[in-house]
């Protein structure tokens, strides 16, 4: 039995053929959306948790996130600062011997004479 195609039938075999190519790989690519779905929370958890860093070591972050870490954002840490020594106590040096000389007297002043009273007699 031979069979024969037109032209038109061969047209419409092929229009066909695409068609449902089309339609199957939009169902195919459903089907691995919808199994991916697993893959897409994990990649919302794991990057709420993820440090995301440059290649300098700068952390990055979005803001609509959760804040920083404490690896990107620490706590502000006191130094220790030694206390400085407490200074020696001063010690005057003893004084150096001085021989004592005496002042020397101040001149005598004499009084002013007193004027002489007046007899009122």
């Amino acid at each position: 039995m031979k069979t024969s195609f037109s032209k038109k039938q061969l047209g419409l075999a092929v229009t066909c053929a695409v068609a449902l190519s089309f339609a199957s790989g939009a169902a195919q690519s459903q089907v691995s959306a919808s199994a991916r779905d697993g893959e897409r929370d994990l990649w919302q958890d794991n990057s709420r948790t993820m440090i995301w860093k440059n290649p300098f070591g700068l952390c990055w972050q979005s803001a609509f996130g959760p804040p920083p870490s404490a690896e990107c954002n620490p706590a502000p840490v006191a130094q220790y600062v030694a206390p400085a020594p407490a200074p020696a106590p001063y010690v005057a040096p003893a004084p150096a011997p001085v021989q004592y000389v005496a002042p020397a007297p101040a001149p005598y002043v004499a009084p002013a004479p007193l004027p002489v009273k007046k007899d009122r007699n």
